[in-house]
């Protein structure tokens, strides 16, 4: 394991009866790294999260932690969660709601009968990289969520821990302040150098604040890479319909030449597309909202169903020959709602038909 590694994970599988919960999943953390799993619910990534820590046991794999093996299945190690060199912060907070800020955090030094001038040091340092100095004296009810949620990563940090792993952090937070604590776990992550392996289902949150992600679905990695990366090449239907916003919309390839797919699609329009996956036939062209232009020029005749106002940008349906579009342009031009228009396709990806009935199945809940 290099040292640059943090976390390693080989072919973890955990099964509960008949049920694979995590299949096969190989992945690492550099250090420093910030590493989001994603997925809709029930997908596998607690459950990576949680062999991690030692809550659960895995059925097969190994897991390392800095220059530790901390769990084999074939060598039989098992290090028990209290041992390893991790600090954790989960959805529900779990902050004790009968001590001041100053003693929540203290209490995992305390637990360790550290002399009270280092605690208080180490307090000071946690509190500080956590912006909670001037509520140390301040009882949970006395806090905001997102005051509590600090109070929570103050403790994990304090123990120095190797690694930090967050499991849906911030799924009790109302919207504006989710938003804000994105931020601020990004900038504390960097001010902390520490790793951090982070759990959610929230694409938005997972492409803002993540260095790598994992796409996870129905127990398995689907694909891994940076935000940028998995946002503009998904690797299958699944990704590309989890990660963001996607139109979909079935097509035919009626040449090809090379890694270029000639498709025809909404009638007869045709389009050049870059595909490397030799796809023949019909197919399903994915086009994102940003990468359609509007205009009273385009190609494809269109018309106008709603247009919803967003401050920094315009979202619009439009519908394209019995199709139904949402493109999204921070363009000054208004169109209004009944308006016949035009657009053009400036790019789009294909994927194979045959996966409809498999994507509509396994399309995650909101």
């Amino acid at each position: 394991m290099s040292s640059m590694e943090k976390i390693r994970i080989i072919n973890l599988t955990k099964k509960y009866g008949k049920v694979v919960a995590a299949d096969q999943v190989t992945f690492s953390v550099g250090d420093k790294e910030f590493f989001s799993l994603l997925g809709p619910s029930g997908c596998g990534k607690s459950t990576v999260l949680r062999c991690v820590a030692g809550l659960e046991e895995p059925s097969e794999g190994e897991i390392y932690i800095g220059e530790n093996r901390v769990n084999s299945t074939v060598d039989g190690i098992n290090v028990p969660t209290e041992l390893r060199p991790i600090g954790m912060v989960f959805q529900n907070y779990a902050v004790w709601p009968h001590m001041t800020v100053h003693d929540n955090v203290a209490y995992p030094l305390k637990l360790k009968k550290l002399p009270r001038e280092i605690i208080e040091t180490k307090l000071e340092e946690a509190l500080h990289t956590v912006g909670l100095t001037r509520l140390a004296g301040r009882y949970p009810s006395q806090l905001s969520g997102g005051e509590q949620q600090r109070v929570a990563l103050a403790r994990a940090l304090i123990k120095e821990p190797e690694v930090l792993l967050l499991d849906e952090p911030l799924s009790n937070l109302d919207a504006k302040l989710r938003e804000q604590m994105r931020f601020e776990l990004k900038e504390l992550q960097r001010r902390a150098g520490i790793p951090i392996l982070y759990v959610t289902h929230d694409q938005t949150e997972a492409l803002a604040m993540s260095d790598r992600l994992a796409v996870m679905n129905a127990g398995r990695i689907v694909q891994s890479g940076t935000p940028a990366e998995i946002y503009a090449q998904p690797a299958d239907r699944f990704v590309a319909d989890f990660i963001g916003l996607m139109n979909f919309v079935p097509g035919r390839i009626v040449s090809r030449s090379g890694d270029q797919a000639t498709v025809e699609l909404l009638g007869s329009h045709r389009l050049n597309v870059m595909d490397r996956n030799g796809l023949t036939g019909e197919c399903v062209v994915a086009v994102r909202p940003e990468d359609i232009a509007l205009s009273a020029s385009g190609k494809i005749h269109c018309r106008v169903e709603v247009s919803s106002y967003s401050g920094h940008l315009i979202d619009y349906k439009v519908r394209a020959d019995g199709v139904v579009l949402r493109v999204q342009t921070s363009k000054t031009a208004i169109y209004q709602e009944g308006e016949e228009i035009g657009f053009e396709i400036e790019r789009a990806m294909l994927f194979a038909s045959q996966s409809d009935s498999q994507s509509e199945r396994d399309k995650p809940g909101e």
